[in-house]
């Protein structure tokens, strides 16, 4: 499913660092089936970093370093449909080095390596539940636990993403609004040429250990007004303007529907796809269009690298300020 595909992507990170960051991969049980699921975890760490290599790709990281002293914000993170749990890394790494634990599903049945279940009632509804899994599953981690405070857990995500943590904030998504949106799609949405299964299905999946959210792009037809009215969390929403699989629509649905108005911006000449973090140019070709920024997918002279540090500036000042984090005394 190309609409929000990003494949299994990392880069080497060379800004300037105010915190050595860590990083750890730990295996779940998925809860459709007991199957093995994988959460990547990013978080602030005293030991130095060094080359670490992943396939092709190499991260500046202490891998499998202790965690810092104090007990740090969590922020969980839910990738896009053909997503990976590296597809928004910097974004992960940029809120460790403030001295948030960050841990990004890998959501098996819908990730670049395993998408059997995109566009189906099984995604959809199994999606929310991975992603309280992780949560369980971090927060009991003998190496993590005590290191995480469990009453500051915010929640990242993109694309479909941004639907499963609709869902995990209280959401109540009617998966039958989808066909009934794609009978009449707005012009040049790719959200609906996907083959999504039709099905009367409801998906509720309320989590109130999240108590912030940021959303990129979310896929947010399935859900009504009813549907968000228990969704009463602090939200940071982004639209890109030149959305080629979300229309504009779907963003301000989210946006008009919340009872409380979120913090909200459309980012001017984005495409879907300027979400996801920076590839270097030497492997782009290889991942593919949602890695470059061009004609067909960002307009020419869009800056990728440029606007993520700005949004993931912004993302981290709003996790600050929802969850009540004073930069002093972390």
């Amino acid at each position: 499913m190309g609409w929000m595909l990003v494949a299994g992507v990392a880069f080497l990170w060379a800004g300037a660092a105010a915190a050595e960051v860590g990083m750890r991969a730990l295996a779940f049980a998925d809860p459709a089936d007991g199957g093995i699921a994988r959460v990547v975890v990013w978080y602030p760490t005293d030991a130095p970093e060094t080359p670490v290599r992943r396939g092709p790709f190499t991260f500046r990281v202490a891998e499998g370093a202790p965690v810092a002293e104090g007990r740090h914000p969590l922020v969980m993170l839910s990738h896009g449909s053909g997503g990976s749990a590296f597809g928004h890394a910097d974004t992960a790494m940029v809120l460790a080095r403030r001295g948030y634990v960050v841990a990004a599903v890998h959501h098996r049945g819908n990730a670049f390596d395993d998408d059997r279940d995109a566009g189906t009632e099984r995604m959809w509804r199994n999606r929310p539940a991975q992603l309280s899994a992780a949560l369980d599953h971090v927060l009991a981690d003998p190496d993590l636990a005590g290191r995480i405070d469990g009453e500051r857990v915010g929640a990242f995500g993109f694309s479909a993403g941004g639907y499963t943590v609709l869902v995990a904030t209280g959401g109540v998504a009617e998966l039958g609004r989808i066909a009934d949106h794609c009978r009449t799609p707005p012009a040049g949405e790719r959200f609906c040429h996907l083959g999504n299964e039709e099905t009367p299905a409801r998906v509720a999946a309320r989590d109130p250990r999240i108590r912030a959210a940021v959303l990129a792009a979310p896929v947010g037809v399935p859900f009504s007004k009813d549907g968000l009215a228990a969704v009463t969390i602090p939200i940071r929403l982004y639209r890109a303007e030149r959305d080629e699989q979300i229309a504009a629509s779907q963003v301000e649905g989210v946006r008009d529907r919340l009872p409380a108005p979120p913090e909200y911006e459309v980012v001017r000449d984005a495409g879907h796809f300027a979400f996801l973090m920076p590839v270097p140019a030497a492997i782009a070709a290889e991942v593919g269009a949602p890695a470059q920024d061009s004609p067909a997918w960002d307009p020419p002279g869009f800056d990728r690298a440029a606007f993520h540090e700005r949004l993931n500036t912004e993302i981290a000042d709003f996790f600050d300020r929802a969850l009540a984090i004073g930069r002093q005394g972390r």
